[in-house]
Parts: C-alpha cells; sequence; structure tokens
C-alpha cells in the first residue's frame, strides 16, 4: 500500500479520468432533466472510469520492475492481495469524496436516503475493488493486459451494475432499496472471498 502511495501514478490517472468523465457528461446534460435510471447509470460509470486506470496496474508495476519474484518468495499470497485491496479501497474513498460532490454540482444533486446511499456505497466499492483488484492481477503477466483486462472484467462488473443500478434508481425515486442491497451484499461476499482464493491459487504459479 505504502509503494502505491510513493508512485502516485495510479491517484493522478484515476483522478483525472473521473473529473474528466464527470465534466464531460455534465456539460453534455447541461439543463437537460434526467430520469432516475439514467441519474443511477451515470454516477456509478464515473466511479467506475475513475477506478479504472489505476486498478489495471494493480500488479504490473511489479511485472515492470522485476520484482515480482522477489515478492512472491517475501510474501505470503494473502498479504499482496490484501494490500492491494487496501490501496484500492483508499483510493476508491478519496475518488468518491472528488467526484460525488463534483457529479451532485455538474449533473445532478443526489437525493433519497442517506443511509441508503452510505450502504449501497460501501457494499458496491468492496464489490468493484474485489473484482478489480482480482483482474489485475491475471492480466499482469499478458501482454494484452488492456484488451484482456476488459474481457476479464465486463462478466463479473455487468451483474454487479445493474444491481448498483437498480438500487440508486430506487434510491432515487424513494422506493425500497433493501432487495438491491441483499443482492449487494451477497455478491460482495462471494467476490471477497473468491477473489482472495482465487489469487493464492495463481499467485505462486505465474
Amino acid at each position: 500500500m505504502l509503494q502505491e502511495w510513493r508512485l502516485r501514478q495510479g491517484i493522478i490517472s484515476s483522478l483525472l479520468m473521473g473529473v474528466v468523465t464527470v465534466v464531460g457528461v455534465g456539460f453534455a446534460v447541461l439543463g437537460e432533466p434526467l430520469e432516475a435510471g439514467l441519474q443511477a447509470g451515470l454516477f456509478w460509470i464515473a466511479l467506475l472510469f475513475g477506478l479504472f486506470p489505476a486498478l489495471a496496474r494493480g500488479f504490473i508495476t511489479e511485472e515492470e520492475t522485476g520484482t515480482a519474484d522477489l515478492l512472491r518468495v517475501g510474501a505470503r499470497a494473502s498479504a499482496v492481495f490484501w494490500g492491494k485491496w487496501l490501496f484500492h479501497a483508499t483510493l476508491y474513498l478519496l475518488l468518491s469524496v472528488v467526484l460525488i460532490p463534483l457529479y451532485a454540482l455538474m449533473i445532478t444533486p443526489l437525493r433519497g436516503n442517506l443511509l441508503d446511499w452510505l450502504m449501497l456505497w460501501i457494499l458496491g466499492g468492496f464489490c468493484l475493488v474485489s473484482v478489480l483488484t482480482l483482474c489485475g492481477a491475471l492480466v499482469a503477466c499478458t501482454a494484452v493486459r488492456g484488451a484482456l483486462l476488459a474481457v476479464l472484467t465486463f462478466p463479473l462488473l455487468l451483474p454487479l451494475l445493474l444491481l448498483l443500478i437498480a438500487g440508486t434508481k430506487a434510491i432515487l425515486l424513494g422506493q425500497n432499496v433493501y432487495g438491491a442491497l441483499q443482492g449487494v451484499l451477497g455478491y460482495a461476499l462471494m467476490m471477497s472471498t473468491g477473489a482472495a482464493w482465487v489469487f493464492e491459487r495463481i499467485w505462486r504459479e505465474t
């Protein structure tokens, strides 16, 4: 985690991508009324686009500098995975602090129950970080990382994004959100344990 924060490349690129996404969408829809479903989709797309540049580089730094083998020898797989996960989680928090107020200012103010928003944001972030941390590890040793990362993440992220958009739409409309929250919670538990288990199997074999 400390190594990632010292490099700062992923942090700067993520903030830039997230801000550009929100500002671009904000100018595109300026003055236009947006239905709740579209607002929900734009909200999570903005956060996902901000996360992608840093998470795509999650394990590439070690491969490029030639220190991946040393890391495999000197650290447990679980420590490596959760260390990377923790950095990505703090980056998700940082992006949220910057992008959510910017989204409310440029696109549309956020409405609905604050507790529901908070629960959906925490569970959604937990899932996003777990999926992209695992996929970053899977593609680190390949030659076509960018294309392969997109192929791997799409089937894992699609169900999650549908649940998050449905939950966000329900919050905006003042409807019951607990069905969507239960789905996201189940997906979060499955992905966190599954990602850690899969990572431990592949980390020693790559």
